[in-house]
C-alpha cells in the first residue's frame, strides 16, 4: 500500500494529526461553572446560613470572601438577632470580618464597643476587628475598650488582641491598663504582658 493510499485511508477513518486529536485546553472550552457573582441574593443568603450551621467541619476564609459584599447583609441580621444563640452571633461577627469592607467594618467595631453584648461575640469583634485595621486604627479603636470595657475579661481580651497585633505601638497602653487592674484582674493580663516583655512565659 503506497503512502497515498494510507494517508487517505486513516483520513476516512477519522484519524488525524495531534493537534486535530488534541483535547482542547482548558481556557478553551466553555466556562459551565457559575460564580458568586451569578447567584441571586436568597441564594448567597442560603449559603450564609448554611456556612453558620456548620459545626463539625470549619468554613474556610476563602469560600466567605468568595461571597463577597452581598454577604455582608445576611450576616447582619443573625448580629443583630437578638433571639439567636451567641455562639451563632460570634459566628456571624468572625465572618464579618472575614469578609471585610466598609459595612462589616462599621458592624464588628460597633460590636466590639457594645456594652449589651455577651463576652463571646465581644471577644470575636475585638479579634475581628485585628483583620480590619491597620495597626494605628487598631490601637486607636480598641483602646477605649481596654480601658472603659466593664467586664474585665472584655479589656483584658482588648490588651491581648492590642499585643498581638499591634505590638508595641500599644504595649504601653497594655502595661498602664494592667498596672490599673486589681490583683485578681490583672492576672488576666499575663498573655498580653508576656507578649509585650513584662512577663516571662510560665509566669
Amino acid at each position: 500500500m503506497t503512502a497515498l493510499s494510507l494517508a487517505f485511508l486513516l483520513a476516512l477513518a477519522g484519524v488525524g494529526t495531534p493537534a486535530r486529536n488534541a483535547r482542547p485546553k482548558a481556557s478553551e472550552t466553555p466556562a459551565t461553572t457559575t460564580t458568586t457573582e451569578d447567584l441571586p441574593a436568597a441564594e448567597v443568603a442560603n449559603r450564609v446560613r448554611a456556612y453558620l450551621g456548620a459545626i463539625d467541619t470549619p468554613i474556610p476564609a476563602a469560600r466567605w470572601r468568595a461571597l463577597g459584599p452581598r454577604a455582608v447583609a445576611p450576616l447582619e441580621a443573625v448580629v443583630r438577632d437578638p433571639e439567636a444563640l451567641p455562639s451563632r452571633r460570634s459566628k456571624a461577627v468572625d465572618a464579618l470580618s472575614v469578609v471585610g469592607g466598609e459595612r462589616a467594618r462599621e458592624l464588628v467595631l460597633e460590636t466590639a464597643r457594645s456594652e449589651r453584648e455577651p463576652f463571646g461575640v465581644r471577644a470575636s469583634a475585638l479579634r475581628g476587628a485585628s483583620r480590619l485595621l491597620a495597626t494605628k486604627d487598631l490601637v486607636k479603636e480598641l483602646r477605649p475598650v481596654l480601658e472603659g470595657a466593664r467586664d474585665p475579661t472584655v479589656r483584658a481580651t482588648a490588651a491581648e488582641v492590642l499585643a498581638r497585633h499591634a505590638g508595641p505601638s500599644s504595649c504601653r497602653a497594655v502595661r498602664a491598663q494592667a498596672a490599673r487592674e486589681g490583683g485578681d484582674v490583672r492576672g488576666r493580663f499575663t498573655p498580653a504582658l508576656v507578649r509585650c516583655g513584662n512577663v516571662a512565659p510560665g509566669r
